[in-house]
């Protein structure tokens, strides 16, 4: 601004002279050219001034612009200088801290070492306490066998004898208690594994199974209470035959009867019927508790073989890995031994190899573990191996919730169960109530008898000729009636009967009899055998609900879990590829010496977790399926189909 402002001064200044030398000129002629040259000489001291100042102004503009440009270039130069300073003091601080963080993870390695040959160590001592136990048993088992061996050859014959019946009693009560109870005894070798798929072993634990043995037994047992029942409801005869001799009056007599006796239920109030019916209803309460047991069983069975399935393929897994990083680690070594790769890197590919080595030894105790869950699924011995070799076609079945629901509370053998409970208990009420009811029974008796005395002899042989009886006719029938009133038993009876004559009389006799007899408070059981029906069954309505809500809450976490299973197959697929991608990645890296041996162990390692969800996940899936068939009650509600050749046949 103040130059511009200078610039509008000295043009201003220059017009004022032109106009004063073009007005002199104007007005004085003859002064005219003299003024003319005194316009020029002052024009050109003007133009002469004006780049004298221009020079000046334009070398104090560039001072200015200098001085304002070195002071920037200083300020630019101490920022920089200020800025390098603080990246080297971040790169200082960054390095320290990867050396320290570098530090503790040796550390950290160092003590892991540590750790497992610790852990190695004490696993050798515990090894060795062992077989040192194991030799002393075996010497105390030795010395105890030779200690008897010598008693019984010291002894006597008889004590050997004794002691030999003895020992056989003893092995045959032995045999008798493996049989039933399936236990084997030490020194028995192990049996070679048979190859079994899952039918096979669900087919093996039905056959074995005591739960349903006992099941089995108590069908039988139910069967022969229905035909009791039904047995009661039907008329009863006995036949007798007596002979008996004494005296009367000091005078032997003999006398014999050959009749038959028998009784039929008129009317109890309908208590035989309830009785009956409520035999055939536990009869089928008996059966569908065999199909509980039955569908318990097969879940269980399913679940210890799909847990063996799983143990078995991350056997493979961590067999697989474990051969791949040790190869890497055979390789590590010797460059480590040739001072190709850094102590700390072979430290870590070595603690990772042992990692490795630690989980292959865990897979192996687990597929022993569920080897041993599924034999005892299977009531299998110890001593039998079994060996699966499970392919499933995977297959995403519509599960839906009501559907299913519906399927659980139709087929469910605990609905049929506590259902047929109520009804059992309904009839329970009904006999309870019967026993309140007239009972009336026909009974009658006939057959044939005599009596007449003897001579006095010792073997009792009756007397020849007109003294001595035949057999003759003798019979009674009757009604008898029984009314229970408010504690109370009324009962009436009435009979006609002929008896022949006995060594007192020389004529038999035939009488009507009519009995009444009343029983005081002798029926108060009535009343609380009501009761107790009536609280059985309100209680078995009770258990009926709370069955209803199991089911219910069975099926929803059925349901649930297949549906989360389903998401963690898929992600767990998705895991695996994508480390199988990064395992590639890393191997390419370790190709071109951009990524250490320790980080390949590492994805290799992480991929093998990766196999192990994808198996977990399965596991998950296969159990879902088997808890939904066994909350329906169905075993192929659900149908797992095996491919061929997934199991051999035996």
């Amino acid at each position: 601004m103040k130059m511009i402002a200078a610039h509008i001064k000295r043009l201003a200044t220059i017009g004022i002279v032109c106009s004063i030398t073009i007005f002199s000129a104007y007005s004085f002629p003859c002064r005219g050219p003299v003024l003319a040259q005194a316009a020029e000489a002052g024009k050109a001291s003007l133009e002469e001034e004006l780049l004298a100042r221009q020079e000046k102004e334009l070398a104090e503009k560039s001072k200015a612009e200098r001085e304002e440009w070195e002071r920037a270039a200083k300020e630019e130069a101490k920022r920089l200088e200020k800025e390098l300073l603080e990246e080297a003091r971040i790169e200082a601080e960054a390095r320290k801290k990867a050396l320290r963080a570098e530090k503790e993870e040796v550390e950290r390695l160092k003590r892991e070492a540590a750790a497992e040959a610790k852990l190695a160590e004490e696993k050798k001592r515990k090894a060795e306490a062992e077989q040192e136990r194991l030799v002393r048993q075996a010497k105390k088992k030795a010395a105890a066998a030779e200690r008897k061996k010598e008693q019984l050859e010291a002894g006597k014959k008889r004590k050997a004898e004794a002691a030999l019946r003895k020992q056989e009693a003893r092995q045959e009560q032995k045999a008798r208690w493996y049989k039933d109870v399936g236990y084997i005894g030490e020194g028995e070798a192990p049996k070679e594994p048979t190859l079994m798929s899952l039918d096979e072993c669900i087919e093996t634990a039905v056959a074995n199974s005591l739960q349903l043995q006992v099941a089995t037994k108590s069908v039988k047992l139910a069967e022969m209470r229905v035909w009791e029942a039904r047995r009661n409801m039907l008329p009863t005869f006995k036949a007798v035959w007596q002979e008996y001799t004494g005296r009367i009056n000091g005078q032997r007599y003999y006398g014999k009867k050959e009749y038959m006796e028998g009784q039929q239920p008129i009317f109890h109030g309908g208590e035989l019927f309830f009785t009956m019916k409520q035999a055939e209803t536990n009869l089928s309460i008996v059966k569908k508790d065999y199909d509980r047991i039955r569908n318990e069983l097969v879940l269980q069975v399913r679940r210890a073989y799909f847990s063996l399935a799983k143990s078995v393929e991350n056997l493979r897994v961590q067999k697989e890995l474990a051969a791949e990083i040790g190869k890497i680690a055979g390789m590590t070594k010797k460059e480590a031994e040739e001072g190709l790769v850094s102590k700390i890197e072979a430290l870590n590919v070595e603690a990772k190899t042992n990692q490795t080595h630690f989980q292959l030894v865990s897979a192996e105790g687990d597929v022993e573990v569920a080897e041993l869950i599924l034999k005892q699924a299977m009531y299998l011995a110890p001593n039998d191996r079994v060996s699966i070799a499970p392919k499933f076609k995977f297959r995403r079945f519509n599960v839906d919730f009501e559907r299913t629901l519906r399927a659980a509370f139709m087929y469910r053998p605990e609905i049929a169960i506590n259902a047929m409970s109520i009804e059992y208990y309904k009839y329970e009420k009904d006999v309870a109530k019967a026993k309140g009811w007239p009972k009336i029974d026909f009974m009658g008796n006939w057959g044939m008898a005599k009596e007449h005395y003897v001579a006095e002899d010792f073997d009792y042989t009756p007397v020849t000729g007109d003294v001595e009886r035949k057999l003759s006719q003798q019979w009674y029938a009757g009604i008898k009636a029984s009314m229970p009133a408010w504690g109370n038993t009324m009962e009436y009876s009435q009979t006609r009967e002929q008896w022949v004559p006995v060594v007192s009389t020389y004529q038999g006799t035939q009488a009507t009899t009519t009995t009444v007899t009343l029983n005081l408070l002798d029926n108060l059981k009535y009343f609380s055998d009501k009761q107790s029906a009536d609280i059985d069954l309100s209680r078995a309505k009770q258990e009926f609900v709370k069955v209803k809500q199991d089911v219910t809450l069975e099926v929803k976490e059925g349901c649930f879990n297949y549906q989360k299973s389903l998401i963690e197959i898929d992600t767990a697929l998705k895991k695996v590829e994508y480390q199988t991608k990064d395992l590639e990645f890393m191997k390419f890296r370790r190709q071109m010496d951009e990524a250490l041996d320790s980080d390949v162990i590492e994805s290799m390692t992480k991929l093998g977790q990766e196999k192990f969800g994808h198996s977990q996940a399965m596991n998950d899936y296969y159990v879902s399926v088997a808890s939904i068939n066994k909350a329906v009650g169905l075993e192929d509600y659900l149908k797992l189909e095996e491919e061929p050749g997934s199991a051999a046949k035996k």
